[in-house]
């Protein structure tokens, strides 16, 4: 069953990846006579040869708009860039791209890096916050997530809209459909948990509650389902997933648990049943020593599996971006390609793509909208 719901969420187009890192073009089409060179980073006896091993650095930068089957995007030398995963080719995106910090809307038509978004109607400056995140389906606003206040940012400068509805908001995110926001928090009565709201702050509920337990990472999978993590003092962390029961009524499957941090939780929009997370000694933005890369029911081959690593985003195809750090946390980043390898075409394993890169995200164009739950009991995720 399980295969079959995700053999039915795979594209068409079949895919190039492979146990053994794939071979490709070293430039673009458009390759200058300067360009900057990955980095040599080596993991085995024999350094496996990169997908790409030259940027260009003198070619016109164009934000352009997302290929249909994706794009993997990465900052070298403080500019951004497009790889085409099947191929190779690479273009430039935006010249100057001095952060790691950046994320796509749900159209894969605009950006956000830094504290700027770069849209097809321009470029325009952002109130310096780490704390975005993309309303959907479009992406014509950012949400800014602040302890007391939620709202809305037009990105391209003409207003901001405060769609509050708790007392205070520790993380925010949009449905896929733009109808609803999943929030976590505390409401005005002092109750804490998982709440969804309107799109304007209206007609809240709680999904998921537990007193004993520090809720993170809200999201939502590729079916529409809410997912969360759910942090026990003093105890294991669980990831959980809320699904309606024949009843009407919701519960919180235990998807993941352990012992350590579970965090960077990214479900695929494109593959309803894969979702990727870290495992770490603790919870931080950049990189954990020894943290690793995982994805609920599928292993990741070597030699991805012993490296310090994190998820950064699904392509379509159940083909997720994973950055590596072979030395630890004080080493350049590699960034591979893991196919699962249900999808026709594909293969199961993982492909270098790059090395000595700052940073990295998936480019794509959001799949049509899941449903939105229907509210019923809420959840508590205590451990059993």
């Amino acid at each position: 069953m399980v295969l079959m719901a995700v053999l039915a969420a795979c594209t068409a187009a079949p895919i190039e990846s492979t146990s053994t890192p794939a071979t490709g073009p070293t430039t673009s089409t458009t390759a200058p006579t300067t360009s900057i060179t990955g980095g040599e980073t080596t993991t085995t006896d024999t350094a496996p040869a990169a997908l790409v091993e030259e940027f260009p650095v003198t070619v016109p930068c164009d934000l352009g708009s997302a290929p249909v089957d994706g794009e993997i995007t990465l900052v070298v030398g403080g500019r951004l860039y497009g790889v085409a995963p099947e191929t190779g080719g690479v273009r430039c995106l935006i010249d100057n791209a001095e952060t790691t910090d950046f994320s796509w809307g749900p159209q894969g038509d605009r950006i956000r890096i830094g504290n700027r978004a770069i849209t097809p109607d321009g470029d325009f400056a952002l109130q310096a916050s780490s704390a975005y995140e993309w309303t959907a389906p479009t992406g014509k606003s950012v949400m800014l997530v602040e302890p007391g206040s939620l709202s809305k940012v037009a990105v391209n400068g003409s207003g901001t809209e405060d769609i509050t509805f708790l007392e205070t908001t520790d993380a925010a995110v949009y449905h896929p459909g733009g109808t609803r926001v999943l929030s976590i928090g505390t409401d005005p009565n002092g109750q804490y948990g998982l709440f969804m709201a309107s799109n304007t702050g209206t007609d809240p509920t709680i999904l998921a509650f537990d007193e004993g337990a520090v809720l993170t990472e809200p999201g939502w999978t590729g079916a529409g389902e809410p997912i969360f993590v759910a942090a026990h003092e003093n105890g294991p962390w669980h990831i959980h997933k809320v699904v309606v029961t024949e009843d009407g009524a919701l519960e919180g499957p235990i998807l993941e648990e352990g012992g350590f941090a579970l965090d960077r939780l990214m479900a695929s929009a494109h593959d309803p049943l894969l979702v990727a997370f870290r495992r770490a000694a603790a919870s931080v933005q950049g990189c954990v020593d020894d943290g690793r890369a995982t994805v609920i029911g599928v292993d990741l081959p070597e030699p991805l599996a012993s490296m310090t690593s994190l998820p950064s985003g699904w392509l379509p195809g159940e083909r997720l971006l994973v950055l590596s750090y072979p030395g630890g946390c004080n080493s350049a980043a590699d960034l591979w390609l893991f196919s699962a390898g249900f999808c026709p075409g594909s293969v199961y394993g993982a492909s270098l793509i790059a090395t000595s890169i700052d940073g990295a995200a998936a480019r794509t164009i959001a799949p049509p909208s899941p449903p939105v739950i229907d509210v019923g009991t809420i959840i508590n995720p205590a451990p059993a």
